[in-house]
């Protein structure tokens, strides 16, 4: 049997100083609450991970197939709200096969049949907590079980790779979102990855890039050839430097065409093309979309919302549950609503993607129906080494 279950666990009396010890300071919230909790973990048997890691990675092929259509299909990038102005940045990335690093899918646990919440690929958050916060937790806690924390040394591999077939170049620019510290810490933990890639990698303020002549991107005299950014595409795109997209001939991690990846229109387009798979739950456009063979709740979601942002939960129209947020004006997808809850608690199981392979997991729960960004991530645990050892190649 498939497992997945919630169990209480003994917290450590100096997480709180460990967690400073590893560059993770935003552990608790503005109301007071946790960010990062330890006083109960998840627990996967090996079966489970095995079933993971097949869904994640099949899931990300037929994101991949979706991307494909649209970007090839006359049209097609409208139905995603790309502007058309960027459209040909978004079209010319895929169509050179620009590298995508890293995503996490959001997945619900319904009754041991992982299903698609959404796909965090542009630019995933939850970096410390799913490395080095798990893995110190599973040294002092985890006794003789394993884990499966987001691997760290296959992005540094994968970054290798990357150089060693020329598609990113020896200086890479991290670049965090203004002013926010969640993005400047991921930015730290990316430049010290791509240093250990042997990368010459430089901290950058989107305020300090300005354009050349010739529409590059410079940094204190430099042409910027490779970036990893933690700006989204979405607004990106709509800010007054679009224009230099088409031309600048900077390699972005996420490329432009994870764009659509991070949309939730791509939930419509996956259910249209892949209708009824066992890992995907409907969605539209429209409420017929997904009531009509259903009379349970859905979930009407804006397709930029972040971190649960103007996410509503309804039945026969009534409000279940609600976030307020920044989102409220974007257009919106309705998606069955998938009831995951482990105990009484919402469980969304975050599995990772580097490359196109799996790479770790990580636990985040909320007490209503809403996992939000400000919801607590907890530790995990693996029952048995096997599968794990098979996965991982350990």
């Amino acid at each position: 049997m498939v497992r997945l279950r919630r169990q209480l666990s003994p917290a450590r009396l100096n997480w709180k100083s460990e967690a400073d010890r590893l560059g993770y300071h935003y552990y608790q919230n503005a109301d007071g609450s946790f960010a990062w909790r330890e006083d109960v973990r998840y627990e996967f048997d090996d079966s489970a991970l095995g079933l993971l890691q097949k869904v994640a990675e099949t899931l990300h092929q037929l994101c991949l197939e979706v991307v494909d259509e649209a970007v090839l299909r006359p049209n097609g990038l409208d139905e995603f709200y790309i502007p058309r102005k960027v459209q040909n940045v978004v079209r010319d990335s895929w169509l050179r096969h620009d590298p995508f690093l890293i995503g996490r899918f959001d997945l619900a646990w319904c009754k041991g049949q992982p299903k698609l919440i959404e796909y965090n690929a542009d630019t995933p958050a939850t970096l410390p907590e799913s490395t080095r916060m798990q893995t110190v937790w599973h040294e002092q806690l985890g006794k003789s079980h394993a884990h499966a924390p987001l691997q760290a040394q296959s992005l540094v591999d994968y970054l290798v790779s990357l150089r060693q077939a020329d598609r990113i170049s020896d200086t890479i620019h991290i670049v965090p979102y203004p002013d926010n510290i969640e993005d400047i810490t991921h930015a730290l933990y990316y430049q010290q990855w791509a240093k250990q890639a042997g990368l010459h990698a430089i901290h950058c303020e989107l305020k300090d890039l300005e354009i050349t002549h010739q529409g590059k991107l410079l940094h204190k005299g430099q042409i910027v050839r490779s970036m990893i950014r933690m700006y989204p595409w979405e607004l990106m795109f709509r800010d007054s430097g679009a224009r230099h997209l088409q031309d600048c001939e900077c390699t972005f991690l996420n490329p432009p065409w994870t764009a659509l990846l991070s949309n939730k229109a791509l939930l419509p387009a996956l259910w249209k093309r892949y209708p009824g798979h066992p890992n995907l739950l409907a969605a539209g456009y429209s409420l017929e979309d997904v009531t009509r063979a259903r009379t349970g709740p859905y979930v009407e979601k804006p397709i930029h919302a972040r971190g649960g942002e103007n996410v509503r939960v309804l039945k026969n129209g009534k409000i279940i549950c609600a976030e307020v947020g920044t989102y409220g004006s974007y257009p919106k997808i309705y998606q069955e609503f998938a009831d995951h809850r482990i105990d009484g608690v919402t469980a969304s199981v975050g599995a990772w993607i580097i490359g196109e392979r799996f790479s770790g997991l990580t636990m985040r729960e909320s007490h209503d129906p809403i996992v939000r960004h400000t919801s607590p991530i907890v530790p995990h645990l693996i029952r048995k080494k096997s599968r794990l050892a098979k996965i991982f190649g350990w």
